[in-house]
């Protein structure tokens, strides 16, 4: 083979590395920018979390776990949420949170989050807490968002109550909770205490 063959050969073979190194890093570096784009990009998410000191409750939280500003948020449910009944309606607060979520919500800044009570416990004839709410035991929540450059988002989550009916706890007596039960019961005593002896006066006694 001449020389002539061999450095048209050679130069062949960069040109091939040249071509295949370019597409590699223009590769790279749309990756790059994807990677970048999901570190700093809105996180939003829906969950259901137990309401600290109120037994057999819980709430549907909307928090935007990501980095940056969430813009122009719907959040969506299915099924649908029911209105309470008319014999109910007084106390519920379903309407509540229907009405927070009929409409666009134009920011969700970082950290920020949306609470809404969602199960209201209350104890059933056999012992067992049931929904004062009308709400579905199992529900979907669709949440469709956009970031500050207007790329839009769409993330599902599908929820459900029953996850929280085997739950087991450990207390503590040094838990928030129990001092509130420990004073309580203590100032009860006192009280009781006060009551006996303002009754056992005799007449004229200050």
């Amino acid at each position: 083979m001449d020389p002539a063959s061999i450095a048209a050969g050679a130069a062949c073979v960069a040109a091939g590395a040249g071509v295949v190194a370019a597409f590699s890093g223009v590769r790279t570096l749309r990756q790059a920018r994807r990677d970048s784009t999901a570190r700093s990009r809105p996180m939003l998410a829906a969950e259901l979390r137990i309401v600290p000191y109120v037994q057999g409750s819980l709430k549907l939280v909307v928090k935007n776990y990501g980095p940056s500003i969430a813009k122009n948020v719907w959040v969506t449910f299915q099924p649908l949420l029911p209105d309470p009944s008319p014999e109910i309606a007084s106390q519920s607060v379903t309407p509540f949170l229907k009405r927070r979520y009929s409409r666009k919500i134009a920011t969700l800044t970082p950290g920020m989050e949306l609470e809404n009570i969602y199960y209201s416990g209350r104890p059933g004839p056999d012992g067992i807490f049931v929904n004062f709410e009308p709400l579905p035991d199992q529900v979907t929540v669709r949440l469709v968002y956009e970031d500050t450059s207007g790329r839009s988002y769409r993330d599902v989550f599908h929820l459900d109550t029953q996850l929280f009916h085997d739950m087991t706890i450990a207390t503590s007596s040094g838990a928030p909770d129990a001092k509130i039960k420990e004073i309580a019961g203590t100032l009860k005593k006192i009280e009781g205490h006060m009551k006996t002896r303002r009754g056992g006066r005799g007449p004229g006694s200050d």
